[in-house]
């Protein structure tokens, strides 16, 4: 039975990778010049938390990097994440109908996390948050304190997630990963391979499997 349930940020609740990666190219353009990596590299390393991806290509940490970062994720919000992926304040809103506790836990910081919440008008779902770290990317450990501090067994979280990643995390952690696969950033073919059968194309699709496992 579930008990509680987990969301990602990015490609889950908010078409936002896209939006995710313009802001870093503004960032590395800003200091790196030519220099500056490539989308698939940057993408390859979400799961650090912004700082520890801006320190992972610049070398250093640069604190007027990072408040760079900040202020240009608020300025291209409402242009390139002005709302959530269609359906999933409906997914919200059945689930806080339902007394099923939900967690964000996400790469991102809790500056740029609590950001997009308080745009898109969501932080009132969530009755806690686990944010990425700038060293490394541990969601298994995320989930494994998850369980620990609110006394529940695998089978009774589930997290929400878009990526291959988000999968093996899971695994390591016991949890069930349900894939969203609804956004535009969405690697089908990818998430096919690792996750076949918990892959969900429509926000619907996967209330209604959540819902007979209430």
């Amino acid at each position: 039975m579930i008990r509680h349930v987990a969301f990602d940020f990015d490609g889950t609740l908010a078409d936002s990778v896209e939006f995710c990666l313009a802001v870093f190219d503004k960032v590395f353009e800003k200091y790196m010049g030519e220099k500056a990596p490539d989308r698939e590299a940057v993408y390859n390393n979400f799961g650090m938390n912004e700082p520890g991806v801006l320190r992972f290509f610049m070398g250093r940490a640069n604190a007027a990097a990072e408040e760079d970062f900040y202020a240009f994720h608020r300025e291209l919000h409402s242009r390139m994440c002005p709302e959530p992926c269609p359906g999933v304040m409906g997914l919200l809103d059945f689930l806080r109908n339902n007394n099923v506790p939900m967690t964000i836990l996400t790469g991102r910081s809790d500056t740029t996390c609590n950001i997009s919440l308080d745009f898109l008008g969501m932080q009132k779902y969530f009755s806690g948050a686990k944010y990425g770290s700038p060293e490394k990317n541990d969601k298994a450990g995320q989930l494994r304190e998850l369980m620990a501090e609110h006394g529940l067994s695998a089978g009774e979280v589930i997290y929400v997630g878009d990526a291959v990643s988000d999968v093996t995390a899971c695994r390591k952690a016991g949890v069930t990963c349900l894939t969203a696969a609804w956004a535009s950033s969405a690697r089908l073919e990818e998430l096919e391979k690792v996750n076949p059968g918990l892959i969900f194309r429509k926000v619907e699709d996967m209330q209604s499997y959540i819902a007979e496992r209430l």
